[in-house]
C-alpha cells in the first residue's frame, strides 16, 4: 500500500478479506489465477485436494517446496524470456507448444542471442548450483 494513499484504511481491509481464510482458499483454486497455495489450509483442504486426479502430488509438491524453499530461476533479463513465453502461448491459444529442439518462438525475436549463450549459461549453472534450485 502506497504511503500517500487516502484510503488506508479500506485498503488494510480489503487486503485482510482478500487474504481470509475462506476467500483465499477460494483464490488459489481458481484454475485461471495460477495463485500458490499459502496457507497450511490450502494444502490440506479436501476440496482442493479433490479438484484434480493428481491434485494431492501437486499441493504436496508444493507445501514440500514451501518448507524447504526453492529458488526462482534467475537468468540475465528473465523478464524477456517469460514476455517470450506469455506471447508464444497466447498464440497458441494458451497452450505453450514450445519444443526442446525451439526453445524460443521466431516470432518474438531471439533475446537469449542479444545476451549471449555462454554468458546465460555461466549465469544459470551459477544458479542450478544452488541449493534450492532444484527440488530434492
Amino acid at each position: 500500500m502506497s504511503s500517500t494513499s487516502k484510503n488506508k484504511d479500506a485498503a488494510y481491509l480489503f487486503i485482510q478479506w482478500l487474504n481470509s481464510e475462506d476467500i483465499s482458499l477460494q483464490r488459489v483454486q481458481l484454475p485461471y489465477t495460477l495463485r500458490d497455495p499459502f496457507r497450511t489450509s490450502h494444502y490440506t483442504s479436501p476440496e482442493y485436494l479433490s479438484r484434480w486426479p493428481n491434485a494431492k502430488d501437486y499441493l504436496g509438491a508444493l507445501k514440500a517446496g514451501s518448507e524447504t524453499g526453492l529458488l526462482d530461476l534467475s537468468l540475465l533479463q528473465t523478464d524477456k524470456y517469460e514476455e517470450v513465453l506469455r506471447q508464444s502461448s497466447a498464440s497458441c491459444g494458451g497452450a505453450t507448444t514450445l519444443r526442446r529442439s525451439s526453445t524460443r518462438p521466431r516470432a518474438t525475436g531471439c533475446h537469449h542471442d542479444k545476451i549471449g549463450v555462454d554468458k546465460q549459461k555461466a549465469v544459470y549453472q551459477t544458479w542450478a548450483a544452488k541449493s534450492g534450485a532444484y527440488p530434492q
